[in-house]
């Protein structure tokens, strides 16, 4: 029996059925090549008719194409994989990292915990899935040079990649709609300065590419009183025209000839 058996009643397994799940129920996720592998075959041959009998019996769970999901007898009536949505992400492009919205979340940066699991990677993804295993999932593409600042975390000792505190933050002003808003990152400013690093903050604000980024940094620095705007404003380019401080909101307000930057957004301590 796998992930100690419940009373739940499912289709009987054959032998070959059954060593297969008590091989690879130890990992979170197995793949048509570690069933073929299994199996002992050089190409699909039965791989793919044997893995639709184990989903029809109740067994394992289609991740995406090509990738599953063992479900646990400890499951219940849900008859679900018990995977940590974070771990289920890693399946979905690579490489891949949480970001934005749930890396905000994940690292205590704010307490809106968001319906979506936010993913970044750094190449278009045809067809990104919407949806797995009953969770919803934005994968963003992003350009490689944006694909940085990402550190490796564990839950239930299985690894999964997420962007640093720094790079959140950065993300956050490059793509705000991904985040709830500019509002969102002032106040995970607010609350986290102490743990972040500025000087990595400034670095990242450049390193990523997009001139808006190091204004909207700077600007907020500045109106919430934390480090010390004027020295990353000498490292900045700030290029020519307003951009707005919050791109998901209309642009009207006063201009920042300082920053190079239309305050469509309040913010302040």
């Amino acid at each position: 029996m796998i992930n100690g058996a419940q009373n739940i009643t499912r289709e009987s397994l054959g032998r070959t059925e059954a060593r297969f799940l008590a091989k690879v129920a130890a990992q979170p996720t197995f793949s048509i090549e570690d069933t073929r592998s299994f199996l002992g075959l050089k190409h699909d041959g039965n791989t793919p008719q044997f893995l639709d009998r184990l989903q029809k019996k109740g067994w394992i769970r289609r991740i995406k194409r090509g990738k599953f999901a063992v479900i646990p007898l400890s499951s219940g009536d849900q008859r679900s994989p018990q995977l940590h949505e974070f771990l289920v992400a890693m399946e979905l492009a690579e490489p891949a990292a949480i970001a934005y919205w749930s890396a905000l979340n994940h690292h205590g940066m704010t307490e809106q915990v968001p319906r979506t699991v936010f993913v970044a990677t750094n190449h278009p993804v045809r067809r990104p899935p919407k949806e797995a295993l009953g969770i919803s999932f934005k994968i963003v593409s992003v350009r490689p040079k944006k694909f940085f600042g990402i550190e490796k975390d564990w839950i239930n000792e299985q690894p999964f990649s997420v962007t640093d505190k720094e790079k959140t933050i950065i993300d956050g002003l490059d793509l705000p709609k991904y985040v709830g808003g500019v509002g969102e990152i002032a106040k995970a400013l607010t609350q986290s300065w102490e743990e972040l690093n500025e000087e990595k903050l400034h670095e990242y604000a450049v390193k990523i590419g997009n001139t808006a980024v190091g204004k909207r940094l700077g600007f907020l620095m500045e109106a919430l009183g934390s480090g010390n705007p004027e020295t990353l404003r000498t490292t900045l380019s700030l290029g020519a025209g307003f951009s707005p401080l919050d791109p998901t909101l209309p642009r009207r307000g006063k201009h920042s000839r300082r920053w190079g930057l239309l305050i469509n957004a309040e913010v302040g301590r």
